[in-house]
This record gives C-alpha cells, sequence and structure tokens, in this order.
C-alpha cells in the first residue's frame, strides 16, 4: 500500500510525507489530485487480498465482501483464544506451556520432585508465600 503520490496530491495532508488528496481551487489555480493506476491498484490489492483470505470468492456485485471477510477472520481467531473464565483450565498443552514461560524449572527441582509450598513470615495464616522442594 502507499499514498497518493501524483504531481497535484496535497502534500503532507495528513503530516509528513503522508500525502492527500485535494478537490482543487479554481481560485487559486490548484488542480485536484489527479488519480493514478498504482494507487488504485494498492487500494484494490489490500481490500481483495483480506476478502481472499477469508475465503469469499471476489463477486462485483456484492458491496458487503469486505465487511464479511473481516467479520469471518475475527470469527476463526476468536476460536481459538482462551477464556479468563477458565483460569488456564482450557491451556491444550499444560507442559508445553510451563516450558514455553520457563516455569518448569522453577515449579520443579532437578529430581523432578514439585515445589511444595513454605511461607517465609506468617507460617500461621499462610500469607506470605516462599518454595521449596516437596
Amino acid at each position: 500500500m502507499h499514498r497518493i503520490d501524483t504531481p497535484t496530491a496535497q502534500k503532507d495532508k495528513f503530516g509528513q510525507g503522508k500525502n492527500g488528496f485535494t478537490n482543487g481551487d479554481p481560485a487559486t489555480g490548484r488542480r485536484a489530485t489527479d488519480l493514478n493506476s498504482d494507487m488504485w491498484d494498492a487500494v484494490q490489492e489490500e481490500v481483495c487480498t483480506v476478502i481472499e483470505a477469508a475465503g469469499i470468492p471476489l463477486s462485483k456485485g456484492e458491496h458487503t465482501q469486505l465487511h464479511a471477510a473481516i467479520d469471518r477472520l475475527i470469527a476463526e481467531q476468536v476460536k481459538t483464544r482462551l477464556e479468563k473464565n477458565q483460569n488456564g483450565a482450557d491451556i491444550p498443552n499444560k507442559p508445553l506451556f510451563l516450558q514455553n514461560v520457563g516455569l518448569v524449572d522453577v515449579l520443579f527441582k532437578g529430581d523432578g520432585r514439585f515445589l511444595a509450598g513454605t511461607f517465609v513470615s506468617d507460617a500461621i495464616d499462610r500469607t506470605s508465600i516462599g518454595a521449596r522442594a516437596a
């Protein structure tokens, strides 16, 4: 994708290096922005890529394809997310998860025993935390 870059584009309209369009001004002789195929090809392909990535065939008479494609792509991603209210119960491969976040070494000593809770400063009501090998 790129911004319009024809000689009649309004330079820096949206900030440094961010050209835009102008309707022109007959009073000052400023021409309206000329359109070119580079810019419109970029817009076309950016939109078509999203639609095709969602598995929707392009249809000339259909004007809701981009919306449908975005909905479909988001819905596909939502299916793979973890639910907050599951508190990790829906993690598909828990051992791999622990390994990926580096918790295997923290939770297990060299002999493979799980670390049991030891309370550092207040063993009576167990409000402080720590750990030791069971």
